[in-house]
């Protein structure tokens, strides 16, 4: 039997504000998609390679540092 633990090759990302910083950066992008459940949504398939990886996880966490100063601003 063979090991079901494969790594997806591809990795959806349903915001296009992501989606352009992933590109930007030199992303691969695989397939563009139109949503099911909204028509006026688009998902983006992107290669799940190592630069992806660490692109994202660099994304991510520009993210989460400006939530931190948007919430000590509101406060």
């Amino acid at each position: 039997m063979e090991n079901n633990k494969t790594e997806k090759t591809c990795k959806l990302i349903f915001n296009a504000g992501t989606a352009r910083s992933l590109l930007r950066s030199g992303c691969v992008i695989a397939d563009i998609k139109q949503s099911r459940e909204n028509p006026d949504k688009t998902i983006f398939a992107f290669v799940n390679d190592e630069h992806f990886k660490i692109e994202f996880e660099r994304i991510n966490k520009e993210i989460a540092a400006a939530r931190v100063a948007q919430k000590g601003i509101s406060e």
